[in-house]
């Protein structure tokens, strides 16, 4: 069922997914969308939503390279499907309120909150406003819910050049959220839960080094100085072997931060400096990749230190009330990004 609309110049019963296999839906009724290449078009305008598409643009993105005979009419006629779907009652030779032309382009009118993809961005954007202003709690329910909406690989059952590109952003997208949502539940205390999670990621990511360095931090946390440093080995053996490359400064502090035995790998508190003592030109270590290079504040309640955390991003919208929604750390039932 679609959201009530804000907008009149957007249809209120109409709904589209792409995260996923390609469905839509009209009054709640799953739509017959008919042909692959018409599934395809389709996906490319909902990946375009409210922005004109060339026709040319759309037979390059759908067919490629591939020969194709008098592509423009092909364009026009699931283009024609697509509208009568859409707008079954519309008036013949009337125009279409929901899937415009506009000289060469095509243009579908629908609102962000009318496909998942659009949910799901503003629902990320909703929980990056609350891990902003402190909600940290609110924040990681939010972005569990947001994970929750992904049912599998995005854009199944469609093929195209434009489309490919477009599946490996969208994994690359879930991806980067699943390590910002295991970053807020590890920094709530969420190791234990984490660390199964995280040996399926890193099995399946071998290259990602958040990952890696998210897992080091939970097994630590967890009492498990030793696998955290085997961990830390066999990111190193990864990195060595197949790509030449020696493991990031992240994960190296990381390791030595494990090794010297400091309480929270992540962070390090500023060294108290004695009265009338001379600042060191240049300020604190700074790191050129912003992760956790320098010194940082001391909190202050409890002596604990604040926590960099990658990921951490600050949204200047409105903080939503968050719904009570169950962390998909919680059992062993979760969907793992792929």
């Amino acid at each position: 069922m679609t959201t009530p609309l804000l907008s009149t110049t957007h249809p209120a019963d109409l709904s589209f997914e792409l995260l996923g296999e390609v469905r839509g839906w009209r009054d709640g009724v799953e739509l017959p969308l008919g042909a692959p290449r018409q599934r395809a078009l389709l996906a490319v305008l909902l990946l375009r939503a409210g922005s004109p598409v060339g026709r040319d643009h759309l037979i390059d993105g759908i067919w490629g390279d591939t020969a194709v005979l008098d592509g423009a009419n092909l364009v026009q006629a699931y283009v024609s499907k697509l509208r009568k779907l859409f707008e079954p009652d519309r008036a013949p030779r009337t125009a279409s309120g929901v899937l415009t032309r506009i000289g060469a382009s095509y243009r579908l009118s629908i609102g962000p909150h009318q496909c998942d993809l659009g949910r799901f961005e503003q629902t990320v954007a909703d929980a990056r406003a609350l891990r902003a202003a402190g909600q940290p709690e609110a924040a990681e329910r939010t972005l569990a819910a947001a994970l929750a909406s992904w049912p599998g690989p995005a854009l199944t059952g469609v093929t195209g050049p434009l489309l490919d590109v477009e599946r490996a952003r969208l994994a690359e997208l879930r991806l980067a959220v699943v390590e910002e949502h295991a970053e807020l539940a590890l920094e709530l205390g969420g190791h234990a839960r984490l660390v199964p999670h995280l040996f399926v990621l890193t099995a399946e990511h071998p290259y990602r080094e958040r990952l890696w360095a998210l897992l080091m931090v939970a097994l630590y946390r967890g009492s498990r100085q030793a696998d955290a440093l085997a961990a830390y080995q066999r990111a190193r053996h990864t990195l060595m072997d197949n790509l030449g490359l020696m493991p990031g400064p992240e994960l190296r502090r990381i390791e030595e931060a494990i090794l010297a035995g400091r309480p929270d790998p992540l962070a390090r508190p500023v060294p108290v400096e004695s009265v009338g003592s001379v600042a060191p030109l240049g300020g604190p270590e700074s790191s050129a990749d912003g992760g956790y290079g320098g010194e940082l504040p001391s909190a202050p309640f409890g002596g604990r230190p604040y926590l960099t955390l990658v990921g951490s991003t600050s949204a200047a919208v409105p903080v939503p009330r968050a719904a009570a929604v169950r962390s998909p750390w919680d059992d062993g039932t979760a969907r793992l990004a792929r």
